[in-house]
């Protein structure tokens, strides 16, 4: 039985109001329990269950039986971390283009534990990140292409009519097949490209490694493979290599120093790992339980970060002991 007192359950009622209204694809009984779970990782800022054991908001109930309560929930096959940001991500990505900007989405992968992977699509608020959608794979290599356009095509679902899209993605994924998604999608995008990359021009070949050492600054509708796209060089004093960035625009120096708008991805890797939650500290083992942990831990971060955005437009101090630090 729900404890109603306290903190945590006073957090988790506003949750769980708040995921009522929301298209989640959440059965009724899923519903409570995300919003317990997200408010005492919110609190603890840990993914330590023990931590979240103590918070629980549970009458005359015991440990091992908060023990299960959380266990059950991470094993749940009905709950479907992309079902339930379908209900939040429309809405951030709608207000973030709110002025007519254009909405950066960044596609990068970290490792969560040994064997275990996680490719994530985060869209850019002011310098830092925020989770859209993500999956865990059993590997301890990089995540192929298949898995990407999956995650980007569900990504793709949830972006409301009339939004303007930036993909900025590392050179892991800087592929002939990525650009070529773009391209179908109608979104702008700064790829990194690889040195070792061959570009045809002109009835002529280039690597792109070449092409940075000559000083080329810009390769106008070059072919890569199946595609056709533009790529700008910068290779700025004091950094050893270059960026050698795929776009769809012009290549300006502005333009490919675009790609620097993806390191607000690596903040939010931050706060997953060692500045926040300490997720590399999970005991979990299947990957769709992972998946399940950081939708947890995601709507956690949701939460801090509306919480603070609303008191800076309200004008009220923000207290760094009365909220998450990720939301600061």
């Amino acid at each position: 039985m729900r404890a109603k007192e306290g903190s945590v359950y006073h957090i988790a009622q506003a949750i769980e109001a708040d995921l009522t209204v929301r298209k989640t694809g959440l059965q009724k009984p899923h519903i409570p329990a995300l919003a317990d779970l997200t408010a005492c990782s919110l609190l603890s800022r840990t993914v330590n269950t023990s931590e979240w054991r103590s918070l629980l908001p549970r009458k005359d109930c015991s440990e091992k039986a908060k023990e299960h309560y959380i266990s059950r929930f991470l094993a749940n096959p009905l709950v479907l971390p992309l079902n339930v940001m379908a209900g939040f991500a429309p809405e951030v990505i709608q207000r973030a283009s709110s002025n007519g900007q254009t909405v950066i989405l960044m596609l990068d992968q970290s490792k969560i534990k040994d064997g275990m992977e996680c490719l994530m699509v985060s869209l850019r608020v002011k310098e830092r990140a925020i989770p859209i959608a993500w999956r865990v794979v059993a590997t301890g290599g990089a995540i192929g292409f298949e898995v990407q356009q999956s995650l980007l095509k569900a990504v793709h679902a949830m972006i409301p009519e009339g939004v303007s899209i930036m993909l900025s993605s590392d050179r892991f994924y800087g592929t002939a097949n990525m650009i070529g998604l773009c391209q179908n999608y109608g979104w702008t995008y700064r790829i990194r490209l690889k040195g070792n990359i061959l570009l045809k021009k002109d009835g002529g070949e280039i690597s792109t490694g070449d092409a940075a050492r000559q000083g080329i600054t810009e390769l106008i509708d070059a072919e890569m493979g199946s595609v056709i796209t533009n790529v700008g060089f910068i290779h700025e004093s004091g950094h050893p290599e270059p960026w050698i960035i795929a776009m769809n625009e012009k290549p300006t120096k502005a333009r490919t120093l675009d790609y620097g708008l993806r390191w607000g991805i690596e903040s939010l890797f931050s706060d997953f790992k060692s500045r926040g939650f300490g997720i590399t500290e999970t005991h979990l083992e299947h990957a769709e339980r992972i998946e399940r942990l950081i939708l947890i831990l995601t709507l956690a971060i949701y939460w801090a970060v509306s919480t603070g955005m609303a008191l800076a437009q309200t004008g009220t101090p923000i207290k760094k002991s009365s909220l998450s630090r990720l939301s600061v």
